[in-house]
């Protein structure tokens, strides 16, 4: 079976591993894989890069409409996002106002899904790599969601992470009022990889991190496995319950009793969201 794939953050760390799995385990499929810098070595002839700097909200909606434009024919099986920074500086805004922390790990991911659904298959996988076990209502700010005004390192991870949370399911309950498509929805935990994202980290705290790397930390290669595998088994055991959402950890596990957010709260995140990234797409530099 020919699969479709497109992988944003895809040119290093778990992206990478995850579309070189596809590619390799599926040699009839087309893997498209994207970030800021090409890879010095793409192994696999199925594997082609665009550029994308997944921190700017125009770039992305840019690189949405070329895809959606060409590609409207040739649908996407697995839309998979693990574009992310590991920083210890504090709120840094994108030209366009967005907390470059949170332009990748939140903002880019829901404009990158809004924009390619036309693109998705019915059954398409749609798969955020980011902490699906953590994310709760009770540690959002409610009245400061983009936090603007309270940011700090902690709130900014519990943000973008309960608010993808929100997200997954926003998304499948949208689906499921119309009723004509079978996407699934995944906010994955990829636990601790050895990936070269510590590189952001200053460089006192390089060393200790490595040490722990080598403790505790799982391959690339594993992690995608994880990631993957996971995907298809939780799909599979969620639509029987007529689910379409499903938050899944480092091992490809269901998490479990994660509590379904009321509409009122996916409808105030939602909101919140598209406001702040069509704020971005209409603001000038």
């Amino acid at each position: 079976m020919s699969i479709r794939a497109l992988v944003i953050g895809g040119t290093n760390g778990i992206g990478y591993a995850m579309a070189c799995r596809i590619a390799a385990e599926t040699p009839s499929s087309t893997v498209i894989i994207s970030g800021r810098n090409k890879p010095e070595t793409i192994p696999h002839p199925n594997v082609e890069f665009r550029a994308l700097d997944a921190s700017s909200m125009r770039q992305i909606k840019q690189y949405t409409d070329r895809l959606t434009s060409t590609h409207r024919d040739q649908k996407l099986d697995f839309l998979i996002m693990t574009q992310g920074i590991l920083t210890m500086a504090g709120r840094t805004e994108t030209a366009e106002g967005i907390d470059n922390k949170m332009a990748l790990h939140y903002y880019g991911k829901q404009l990158l899904i809004r924009e390619l659904l036309p693109v998705l298959k019915d059954d398409a996988k749609v798969i955020i790599v980011l902490d699906g076990r953590s994310g709760t209502p009770a540690k959002l700010d409610w009245k400061d969601l983009d936090l603007k005004k309270g940011y700090s390192l902690p709130s900014a991870a519990y943000h973008c992470i309960a608010m993808n949370d929100a997200m997954v399911q926003f998304y499948a309950a949208k689906q499921q009022q119309s009723g004509d498509t079978r996407r699934h929805f995944v906010h994955a935990f990829p636990g601790v990889v050895a990936s070269n994202i510590m590189a952001g980290l200053p460089w006192y705290l390089r060393a200790p991190t490595q040490v722990l790397m080598r403790m505790a930390a799982v391959s690339t290669d594993t992690c995608a496995e994880h990631m993957l595998n996971g995907t298809y088994k939780v799909t599979e055991a969620a639509e029987k319950e007529g689910r379409f959402w499903s938050n899944i950890d480092q091992k490809g596990r269901m998490v479990p009793n994660k509590a379904v957010w009321p509409e009122e709260q996916l409808k105030t995140i939602a909101d919140h969201t598209w406001a702040v990234i069509d704020g971005a797409l209409e603001c000038t530099v």
